[in-house]
């Protein structure tokens, strides 16, 4: 190899910089010098702890780009280059879920006494007049709490008969993760927020805490209107609070008077999108030692995971919920052999939805009836 062929490192990736391809060089330098470069020649001595302390010095310099760059960044760093850009984590933390919760007696307990339900610890509050618990723990684990159960004071409270769990009230939404925070920063850099466009809109909506999504529909209603279809943080229906939220901070009253953040004579209005349940029932070959329950409740949760995807994603023509997709998560589990009579919502076909509704996962039946 002639000394013009050695490739220098500036047109070199830090990927191709590695101990081997350093020894590589070295060796072919020493046969064009015409010295011995065998293992424990003199050359080969002097040479290699260079090229140890080299290539280590590259390796580091690999992990300082990835750290460093928008695509590979995580934690710290992203959130330093979202401030950068004015925007920051939504939610920045993980936040609580509120039940409603039932009273049977004359003594009502206090507001902010503390209350337990299963293994989960709460204080009782108020929201839009009624009485409410929230959870001391966080994130949507906490959504996960069937009404009916019993709620017990910390402390006795006479007069007080039962407290009994009701309704999600306000879902718990887990603290934005790096990915969709990342996504928001690449929209935020390549498209051009400025004068109330689309782009700017959609940033507004998707700034307010609760919100996972704002699907912007521009002219809706005539010249000057605009309408955004939110989805809250966890791909479902948004609470009411989060929509009037994100309908105060862009636009009180939808009047167009510049008192949100949007221009004057720009007429926004927001909404919830509707919920399209998806009812998915399937007959299984399974393992002999897998349970039919065992494969329900983790093909759910796969299922799950692609339907809040699909609920987050930016809206395009067509979408759908796609049975073809559904199969591939049955076909990925470790406990099924194999699968036939999948339906989605009674057919096999597709479930499509419009941009101002969401797929929500409905009833999964998964039974042994195979043909």
């Amino acid at each position: 190899m002639m000394a013009d062929d050695i490739r220098n490192i500036e047109d070199l990736s830090l990927d191709d910089i590695t101990e081997e391809f350093l020894l590589e060089e070295c060796i072919d330098m020493g046969d064009d010098l015409n010295v011995d470069t065998r293992q424990g020649s003199i050359y080969r001595d002097a040479a290699d702890g260079h090229i140890i302390r080299t290539a280590k010095f590259f390796s580091d310099l690999r992990q300082v780009a990835e750290i460093i760059s928008l695509q590979t960044c995580t934690g710290d760093v992203l959130d330093e280059k979202l401030m950068e850009r004015g925007l920051t984590r939504n939610p920045a933390e993980a936040t609580p879920a509120k039940y409603y919760v039932d009273f049977v007696g004359d003594t009502m307990p206090d507001i902010g006494a503390v209350m337990s339900c299963e293994d989960y610890m709460f204080t009782l509050d108020m929201l839009d007049g009624e009485y409410v618990i929230v959870s001391d723990d966080l994130g949507t684990e906490m959504n996960n709490l069937v009404p009916g159960l019993a709620v017990i004071p910390d402390i006795d409270i006479p007069g007080l008969v039962s407290a009994t769990l009701g309704e999600l009230a306000t879902p718990a939404i887990d603290i934005e993760d790096d990915e969709s925070a990342r996504e928001r920063l690449i929209n935020r850099i390549s498209g051009p927020d400025e004068n109330g466009n689309k782009s700017q809109v959609k940033t507004w909506c998707e700034s307010v805490k609760g919100v996972g999504c704002a699907r912007i529909i521009p002219l809706w209603n005539g010249p000057n209107t605009v309408m955004a279809v939110i989805i809250d943080g966890n791909g479902d229906v948004p609470t009411e609070k989060i929509v009037s939220d994100v309908q105060n901070y862009v636009d009180p009253g939808g009047e167009g008077m510049g008192e949100g953040v949007a221009n004057i004579g720009q007429f926004f209005t927001a909404v919830a999108a509707e919920a399209v349940t998806i009812n998915i029932a399937v007959s299984v070959l399974k393992k002999a030692e897998a349970t039919y329950s065992g494969i329900q409740e983790g093909f759910k949760e796969l299922v799950e995971n692609y339907i809040t995807g699909l609920a987050l994603e930016d809206y395009s023509d067509a979408m759908s919920v796609r049975i073809a997709h559904v199969g591939a998560l049955l076909d990925g589990m470790e406990d099924v052999i194999d699968y036939d009579n999948l339906k989605l919502n009674g057919q096999d076909e597709n479930v499509p939805f419009t941009i101002y509704q969401i797929p929500v996962i409905g009833e999964v039946t998964v039974d042994g009836n195979i043909l």
